[in-house]
């Protein structure tokens, strides 16, 4: 059963109030009576309770610290603190929380300035204690704080300094003993699961999600193997950042440190054995230093290749222009696999945004030794489609894999779409009715057009007119794209229009923006096609 998620720790800054001794006034403190010298230091820090009960958790334990700076001109301050837990010998145990500070608070940090001004100032922060570690006790100390002006000074003093401070806070804690468990393991979407290894080094990525429900996921390490026990490993590890913010490597998802999505990416050496490489061990240490490894595992699996037994030559792709404009359109890949074992098991087409690609199944051998695939090249928007990716599959497990999604020469394999230069024809035109009682109005008129269009009609509009071409109705709007065929247009003729003969003009606009009018008064645009389109209003 998985553990119940915890709330992430959350950092609560104490924002202070600055006192009557503002920047710039008379009197700036006691560092500006100090020598001009441009040096920063850390004049007081200091944690208070010095120990705290942190087995409920809330426990909280204010950091105190105080900068000065011998640098009159200096108007600004900012710096982090680092706490992390400690041994009894001093070595560091999980990750360190990042407190980041500023005189000038700028929306990112944690801690506000309580008094003072650049040349002397105070800051506080309520830091929560983890209330999980490896023992009944722990240790949380400042390892590390840094400092800069606006100036350009800086201060780092480290831990070996810090022990002039009270810079420590003991608590009672929660034992952890165990160490995290992993949810899942899996390569990204987006990530190839076919690599070309045969000049240079390939990395994998993969996403992970790690639990770990009392003292959190601080680092861990994923381990691929491959034929003939050939392994590599890469290494991944929670970073708080200064304003509270958790990460652990790309694609990070989080609840905090208690659960993590990780990215870890693995690089396997140019050359490495090609075949099926997945992930063998994982490893991984929460903030307590427990430790668990989950071994010989098989997952994630991926296929390295260096295109030695099954390889592919000759590709081509037709059409290589495409009237993609109302509709998609299906491009045919064609290639000549070799040294193909036990036949094709698959072929795998990867294309750029343009398009869309194919796997294709235990993929036909013509007579002539080639095989072909398909790709789709998407509808009016997309200019051009490029092949960016063709990975082959045989019965025996051999991996052939080329192009650019493999960082490999480019194909060549291009399509692009044909340019729309003719703006779409009216045929014929009717209306649903020529003649209409004064009385009967409102009432809607549809208009009905015969059209050819080389990139699809996909839009109209029509204007009533009255004897005097000034327009007394109408309307607009969208349709599906249509190359030859009859579309249909609905427009409004308003209550109230006098007796008389009224005009009707309209225009269609194809899916490339080209437009064609006809029937507009003063001689816009065409006639008409089948003759005038005229609506006689009658007072009876």
């Amino acid at each position: 059963m998985r553990s119940r998620r915890r709330r992430p720790q959350i950092f609560r800054a104490v924002v202070g109030i600055l006192t009557a001794a503002l920047l710039g006034a008379a009197s700036v403190g006691p560092a500006q009576a100090a020598a001009n010298d441009g040096r920063l230091k850390l004049g007081v820090l200091s944690f208070s309770p010095s120990s705290v009960d942190a087995t409920a958790e809330g426990a909280t334990a204010t950091l105190d610290w105080t900068v000065t700076n011998g640098n009159a001109s200096a108007a600004t301050v900012s710096g982090d603190v680092y706490i992390r837990q400690i041994t009894a010998g001093g070595s560091a145990v999980g990750s360190a929380y990042d407190i980041s500070y500023s005189l000038r608070p700028d929306g990112s940090t944690m801690t506000s300035s309580v008094s003072g001004n650049a040349q002397s100032s105070t800051y506080s922060y309520d830091f929560s204690v983890p209330q999980y570690a490896a023992g009944p006790s722990a240790t949380w100390a400042v390892v590390r704080v840094t400092a800069s002006d606006d100036q350009g000074n800086t201060l780092t003093v480290d831990k070996g300094r810090l022990s002039e401070f009270a810079s420590t806070v003991t608590a009672k804690e929660l034992v952890d003993s165990a160490g995290p468990t992993y949810e899942w393991i899996s390569v990204p979407p987006d990530q190839p699961t076919y690599l070309y290894n045969a000049a240079k080094p390939v990395t994998v990525a993969y996403d992970i999600e790690v639990v770990d429900p009392e003292s959190g996921f601080y680092k861990g390490e994923v381990t691929v193997a491959g034929p003939g026990g050939q392994t590599a490993s890469g290494k991944l590890k929670v970073v708080t950042a200064g304003d509270g913010t958790t990460s652990c490597g790309p694609n990070t998802g989080s609840w905090g440190i208690n659960d993590m999505i990780c990215g870890v990416s693995v690089t396997i050496p140019a050359g490495a054995a090609a075949g099926t490489w997945a992930v063998s061990r994982i490893r991984l240490t929460d903030n307590a230093g427990n430790t668990s490894v989950h071994r010989n595992l098989n997952l994630a699996p991926v296929q390295v290749t260096q295109n030695g037994t099954l390889q592919a030559s000759d590709f081509s792709i037709t059409p290589k222009a495409v009237n993609n404009w109302s509709a998609p359109q299906k491009l045919s890949i064609t290639m000549q696999p070799n040294g193909v074992r036990q036949g094709l098991a698959s072929a795998t087409v990867w294309t750029d945004t343009g398009c869309g690609g194919s796997v294709t199944q235990a993929p036909v051998i013509s007579a002539d030794g080639t095989i072909t695939v398909t790709a789709t090249m998407f509808q009016t928007y997309d200019k051009e489609c490029t092949i960016t990716g063709i990975a082959l599959v045989d019965g025996a497990g051999d991996v052939a894999a080329y192009g650019s999604y493999f960082d490999e020469p480019d194909l060549n394999l291009v399509v692009t779409q044909i340019p729309d230069t003719t703006p779409p024809v009216a045929t014929s035109a009717s209306l649903s009715f020529t003649t209409v009682a004064a009385s009967a109005l409102p009432r809607n008129v549809e208009l009905t057009a015969d059209v050819t269009s080389f990139a699809g009609v996909n839009g109209y509009s029509l204007t009533i007119y009255d004897s005097t071409g000034d327009p007394v109705g109408g309307g607009y709007g969208g349709l599906f794209a249509v190359t030859d065929g009859t579309v249909q247009i609905v427009a409004g003729l308003s209550q109230g229009l006098a007796p008389g003969v009224y005009t009707v003009g309209f225009t269609l606009t194809d899916s490339g923006g080209l437009h064609a009018q006809y029937g507009y008064p003063g001689n816009v645009g065409s006639p008409a096609p089948s003759g005038p389109l005229q609506i006689t209003v009658t007072d009876s």
